[in-house]
């Protein structure tokens, strides 16, 4: 569970990377995959369809998820050719390995903890695409992750992957001279969560399902089995579904923002009703104010509706009170069916 606070430099860092664009170390883990089965057996692993037959350069998206449909990791397989490269949560690329050579019986696949030997940025931001159309990127695998189709306007995350560190270097000080600001830790944090994206940790778990995190859009329903596969179908055909991630404004002052992961959410009756999992401060036209992101039950989820905050620890009302402000979707709501 995290929280960041905003200071005057991160709060100018901060509106800089919604007006224009920022670009930023990442510390997500980094697979090679080799071997004639990788793209199959991902493909029958994971939620998403991974096309074995799939042009060089495609990226997909996909969920790998436990037997009993929970989180393993949300990942994206950039396709190289004779090769995979594959972007994990920064920290879980051990689990993932674990979890791929779990189910590689007779399978062609070999996987490389490659993190170490890679720089990867992460380039977000209105005026992104830009400014990296004005640099040259020699040296840059730039990745494109597919975004939400029913929200246009969200501005893209692109990453880009060098074996060279001296290849990012490059590639970010070009990109600050073309108008990207440079940005800390915090202020990815603060941006992170204010673009919904769940983090493993906070958000994605074993704890959660990828149909509670909003990854129904990194879920295929009319693809065949992979791990997980029945007990996510049947969660979402009998609308089984019993909490929601979503977005949270908080009313306290801004120094109160570290408490707030952790604490619970009440209705009006004391009623347990959801969690918050991260909360950060960023600026505003009013002044700097909290915002963060929770889970709620699904039978309270409405936008606009407040919940109170009872500290974790605690069972009584801190006087702080959450409003839902989105229900997030980080790739869209559900995929058509074939012929539609």
């Amino acid at each position: 569970m995290t929280s960041a606070v905003l200071d005057t430099h991160t709060a100018e860092e901060f509106r800089a990377a919604t007006e224009r664009a920022a670009v930023y170390p990442d510390d997500a883990g980094i697979l090679l995959l080799t071997g004639e089965d990788a793209r199959d057996l991902l493909n029958r692993l994971s939620t998403n369809e991974i096309d074995p037959d799939a042009p060089a350069g495609e990226v997909a998206v996909t969920v790998l998820t436990s037997d009993r449909g929970r989180i393993v990791d949300l990942v994206y397989v950039i396709h190289c050719g004779d090769h995979q490269v594959m972007i994990t949560s920064p920290g879980q690329q051990q689990n993932v390995t674990d979890f791929l050579d779990k189910y590689t019986i007779m399978e062609d696949l070999e996987v490389e903890d490659i993190t170490e030997k890679t720089s990867l940025l992460r380039l977000t931001g209105p005026r992104a695409a830009d400014i990296l159309g004005g640099v040259s990127d020699d040296g840059i695998l730039v990745v494109d992750p597919p975004t939400d189709p029913d929200d246009p306007d969200r501005p893209p995350t692109r990453y880009l992957l060098a074996d060279d560190p001296d290849d990012a270097a490059r590639i970010a000080s070009d990109l600050g001279a073309a108008g990207a600001v440079s940005i800390s830790a915090e202020t990815a944090e603060a941006l992170r969560i204010a673009q919904a994206r769940p983090a493993h940790g906070s958000e994605m778990s074993d704890t959660y399902n990828p149909l509670e995190a909003g990854l129904i859009g990194a879920i295929d329903f009319h693809k065949g089995c992979y791990i997980g596969q029945e007990v996510i179908a049947r969660l979402d055909t009998y609308h089984k579904v019993q909490k929601y991630l979503v977005s949270l404004r908080f009313d306290a002052d801004p120094a109160e923002a570290g408490a707030l992961p952790g604490s619970r959410l009440v209705n009006d009756d004391g009623a347990a009703m959801g969690l918050v999992t991260s909360a950060t401060v960023v600026p505003s036209p009013d002044g700097a104010r909290i915002i963060g992101l929770g889970y709620v039950r699904t039978a309270a989820v409405q936008i606009g509706a407040a919940l109170q905050v009872v500290a974790e620890e605690e069972s009584g009302d801190t006087g702080i009170t959450a409003r839902i402000i989105a229900q997030p979707l980080l790739f869209g709501g559900e995929k058509p069916g074939p012929g539609r």
